[in-house]
């Protein structure tokens, strides 16, 4: 039982240690590494003095797809922002996204890392260290990661604060009202 107990706090401290080493607002962003162009590719590749909506998603994520038509939205009410760009990441091959391209409309830059190395370097997981997606980072014109989270949180405020080089707070997320009914009291 004790030596159990003593694992078990060698690998709680081994996931808070590593969970510390994830990317965090303030960070440089890692390169991003694309193998492949699917949908929407840019006459200019180059993402250097950018600003980049990189969004992390899955054909098999369901939460992932139902958020395309907000992102979708999002993009073209920045779309006047030339150097702002949105740019969705998998790491599936272009065989398996393309039956999920067939089927649902991508405003953004639609890309493939086969090699995965970047879902490894930003770290696309949760605070207890599982794998998790969708994830948006906000990263500026000089590389710098200004925002992390979930898309459903994100909004007009965000980006205008993103884009303007203004510090983002916690109270500048919301959730879509639709999905998350109000609380009533009787």
């Amino acid at each position: 039982m004790k030596k159990a107990f003593s694992l078990f706090f060698v690998l709680l401290v081994s996931c808070q240690t590593f969970s510390q080493l994830k990317l965090k607002v303030g960070d440089k962003a890692p390169i991003i590494n694309i193998t492949d162009y699917l949908q929407n590719t840019p006459n200019d590749k180059n993402l250097d003095n950018k600003y980049i909506l990189l969004e992390f998603w899955a054909t098999w994520c369901t939460t992932c797809l139902v958020e395309v038509p907000n992102l979708n939205k999002m993009h073209e009410r920045f779309k006047d922002q030339t150097d702002f760009v949105f740019v969705s990441i998998t790491d599936e091959s272009p065989e398996k996204t393309k039956k999920t391209l067939d089927r649902i409309k991508f405003n953004s830059i639609v890309v493939s890392d086969q090699t995965k190395k970047a879902l490894n370097d930003f770290v696309v997981e949760d605070e207890l260290g599982t794998f998790s997606i969708p994830k948006t980072f906000l990263i500026d014109n000089k590389g710098i990661i200004r925002w992390i989270g979930q898309p459903c949180i994100l909004n007009d405020i965000v980006i205008n604060k993103f884009l303007k080089g203004e510090e983002i707070l916690a109270s500048d997320n919301t959730v879509l009202e639709e999905m998350i009914p109000a609380p009533t009291f009787k």
